[in-house]
Formats: C-alpha cells, structure tokens, sequence
C-alpha cells in the first residue's frame, strides 16, 4: 500500500504545469519614451478637428502618425476620437474633451496596445496635461 502511495505522489510531482503568461513576459511598447512628457494642448485640439491620417507631436523628438477609426460627439459637451499609431504596433489613442460648466475645456486620454503590458496615461497637474508611462492593468479592468 506504502509502494502505491510513494508512486502515486512520485506522478504527480513530476508533472510540469504549461507555462502561464506572466506581466513581464508581455512586450512593452513606450520603453523608448520618457516616464512623463509635458503635453501640448493645441495639438490635442488638432486631432479633434482631423480625420483620416493624423500626425500627433507627443514631445519634441517624437511626432507619431496614425488613422483617425472613430470620432464620437454625444452631446454639445463631450467628444471622444481614437487614433491607432502604427507607430506603436497598432497602440490605440483613446481622447476625450469635456466642456466644463465655466467653459474651460478638461482632456482625459490614453494610449495602449491590448498585447502589451504598458500604457500611457493622459494627466493634469496644476493646470498643465502629462502624458505619464503606467502599467496597463491599472487602467483596464478585466
């Protein structure tokens, strides 16, 4: 009965688990940009008013093109474009401008690639936008 038992927990150590994909087995697409990256606000205004093929400046030493696939306006207050850059291995840019209720203009975005395991995160500080590198399971739910 012993010799069973041994043979039987012997099988079952010696069996390999397949591998399971972890975050960091998953490519990164942003690695060459830097962590933040001031944002200039009239060239998110740009895209708003562009279609077909767009060229976006995310910084001074990078001008990304890319194809405008939507451009969604609900409402007098809220729209929302995106941009696949093929420059990014096919990275979506997800953009949306609120009016706000003094009629300031408030800008949410991010870019991304659903195969990759990084992110960029569209931000204001102190009345200035940022594009900041994250982590794409922050701002994905599953």
């Amino acid at each position: 009965m012993s010799i069973c038992l041994l043979l039987a927990i012997k099988a079952n150590t010696q069996q390999t688990k397949p591998a399971i994909p972890t975050m960091f087995s998953q490519p990164v697409s942003f690695n060459q940009l830097p962590q933040k990256i001031v944002c200039n606000i009239a060239s998110l205004e740009k895209l708003f008013n562009a279609s077909g093929t767009v060229s976006f400046q995310l910084s001074s030493a990078h001008i990304l093109e890319g194809k405008v696939i939507s451009h969604v306006k609900p409402n007098a207050i809220a729209e929302t474009i995106n941009i696949r850059f093929e420059d990014f291995h096919g990275a979506i840019f997800t953009l949306s401008r609120v009016r706000t209720e003094n009629g300031s203009m408030q800008y949410t975005g991010h870019i991304l690639n659903f195969q990759d395991r990084d992110a960029m995160v569209l931000q204001a500080d102190n009345g200035k936008y940022y594009f900041s590198k994250t982590e794409q399971r922050l701002i994905l739910t599953e």
